[in-house]
């Protein structure tokens, strides 16, 4: 009987480690799609990059997606209208699966799930809160600069059993915003963007 119990508590501590040990993965590869992605938007990496503290709710991920305004993205960077990434199938399983993932705060933010410096490669970013009346504008008056640009990302999440990774992106200017979501798949240990979706609307 004692050997049953001590077999039983080892079989769950194998399973606990490894649970844990798929899910640091998992996190590690999400972060590394949104550095990928990022690092070919800010060819700079000296300056000092404002990013929103708060990860944006992935419902906007799943809403943006569910649209189907997807373009599909070549080597130099341009797009064209692709409709047959999406699939139903896989995105009512996607959208089981990450949807209501945080507590809602202001607008598209969530208010308890945050990023960190270290989930980013950039030595110089700079997290501020978005979840607030005033937003950007409250960081135009600390930083008394009417010329700043905040990056939002959600939590990437996988589409079609891991194949790809797609996440919200939210570029805030004063007076100006413009959200999309981008999908990523990796070749040859990098994470590439291979299709953007939109609203189609500068909110």
């Amino acid at each position: 009987m004692k050997k049953y119990y001590l077999y039983s508590i080892i079989i769950l501590l194998f399973f606990s480690t490894l649970s844990q040990s798929l899910f640091s993965q998992s996190q590690k590869e999400k972060n590394r799609a949104i550095n990928d992605y990022f690092e070919k938007i800010y060819k700079d990496t000296t300056q000092v990059i404002f990013v929103a503290r708060e990860k944006i709710n992935s419902n906007e991920t799943l809403k943006i997606f569910g649209l189907n305004d997807i373009m599909i993205i070549d080597a130099a960077g341009n797009g064209k209208g692709d409709d047959t990434l999406y699939d139903k199938k896989d995105f009512e399983i996607m959208k089981a699966k990450y949807k209501n993932k945080c507590l809602q705060g202001k607008r598209i933010w969530c208010k308890d799930d945050f990023w960190k410096k270290d989930n980013f490669r950039f030595e110089k970013v700079v997290l501020e809160s978005m979840n607030t009346d005033k937003g950007i504008e409250l960081m135009v008056e600390k930083y008394n600069r009417g010329d700043i640009e905040v990056y939002g990302f959600s939590e990437p999440i996988y589409y079609q059993n891991n194949k790809y990774v797609v996440f919200t992106v939210h570029k805030l200017l004063i007076g100006a915003a413009k959200t999309i979501i981008v999908i990523m798949k990796k070749v040859k240990y990098k994470w590439i963007v291979t299709h953007k979706g939109s609203t189609n609307v500068l909110n």
